[in-house]
């Protein structure tokens, strides 16, 4: 009997790395602390791009299909509501233990433990968790989803009136140093923009102003996407919003430098949403020391090579998957599913021969 490979996280690039073994006759055991599969994905009220209405539009049918196969497949185990506590051995005769006791032998481990939203609480000049009308990206996209709150319509939280004007501010977490943050992650920009343009999509009369430093959709199909969100009538100020403030209606007052006219903006909207950046895995630290690996200065695990071994971790047979290394679109992180999936295959064959 082969041992099964151990993969930490259940996640869209947990669930890709468990079904890509199986397809080489590998054996997983696929662990989530949560009692579901799926991450933050199901939850999308749309995955990005969109070429066209037949596409993975819908971030809960996608990892629905993916779990189904999952359950569906005799190779892979799937525990959920279960956390790796202690790791000993070595490659590639690991031993793991559940917090329930549980103790399994495994031939390798792979992270796949994804990313925790930033929280903007500190970010005073926003008053997120202070004004009820300054929401999260997060938020905003569960209340476009047609699963979610509101069934789907953009409404304030305050009042539950609908929301017509909408001010998107980018970078919330991201690009900026006083934080500790000058990493750009990647996806901010891009589901930002597949927001505003579904707000338009939804209601053409809504006025959508999006405050950015610069615009980077950078893989194929994203430029479309933002040339699509101008279209449909999005406005973009170039320009860090400075200070929001709730006035006596409950609307938001927004303070921003437009520096493409250099001159100050000034402005009132229903609802401001802010586009905030990936932060490691809450427990990050806790899984290092457990797996005896290494995370870098922005938090993120490191990998042993940037270039030749991009998904090895610094330990011999763990591995790096998804956000687990850093920031990651859906696509690269099921990219990396796939391949991590083929370099372990390929090193326990390797060992056992």
């Amino acid at each position: 009997m082969k041992k099964p490979v151990c993969i930490i996280g259940g996640g869209v690039a947990g669930m890709q790395v468990a079904l890509v073994l199986s397809s080489l006759g590998m054996p997983s055991l696929l662990v989530e602390k949560s009692p579901v599969l799926g991450g933050r994905v199901p939850k999308l009220s749309r995955t990005f791009p969109f070429f066209n209405d037949d596409g993975f539009n819908d971030g809960k049918e996608f990892s629905d299909a993916m779990e189904r196969d999952l359950r569906a497949n005799p190779l892979i185990d799937v525990r959920c509501g279960a956390v790796v506590s202690a790791l000993r051995g070595d490659f590639p005769n690991f031993t793991i233990e559940l917090a329930d006791g549980n103790s399994l032998a495994v031939g390798a481990v792979v992270v796949a433990t994804g990313f925790t939203p930033f929280d903007p609480t500190s970010l005073a000049e926003y008053g997120y968790g202070v004004y009820p009308n300054v929401i999260t990206a997060t938020e905003m996209e569960w209340m476009l989803n047609p699963r979610g709150p509101t069934g789907g319509k953009l409404v304030r939280p305050s009042d539950s009136k609908q929301a017509e004007r909408l001010a998107i501010v980018f970078c919330v977490g991201s690009r900026n140093r006083r934080i500790g943050a000058p990493f750009c992650s990647r996806i901010c920009c891009s589901y930002s923009t597949k927001q505003a343009s579904t707000v338009m999509e939804r209601n053409p009369r809504a006025l959508v102003a999006c405050f950015y430093m610069d615009v980077r959709t950078y893989d194929r199909g994203f430029e479309e996407m933002y040339s699509l969100a101008q279209e449909r009538g999005v406005r973009y100020i170039r320009g860090r919003v400075s200070m929001c403030r709730q006035l006596p209606d409950g609307s938001i007052s927004v303070r921003a430098e437009n520096t493409l006219l250099n001159r100050p903006f000034s402005g009132e909207f229903d609802l401001v949403s802010l586009s905030t950046g990936m932060r490691p895995c809450a427990d990050v630290n806790e899984l290092a020391r457990t797996l005896e690996i290494t995370c870098g200065p922005d938090g993120f695990f490191l990998c042993r090579e940037w270039f030749r071994h991009p998904h090895d971790a610094t330990r011999d047979g763990i591995f790096l998957a998804g956000c687990a290394t850093g920031m990651k679109p859906i696509r690269n992180c099921m990219i990396d599913g796939a391949a991590v999936a083929a370099r372990v295959t390929a090193l326990l064959q390797e060992a056992q021969v």
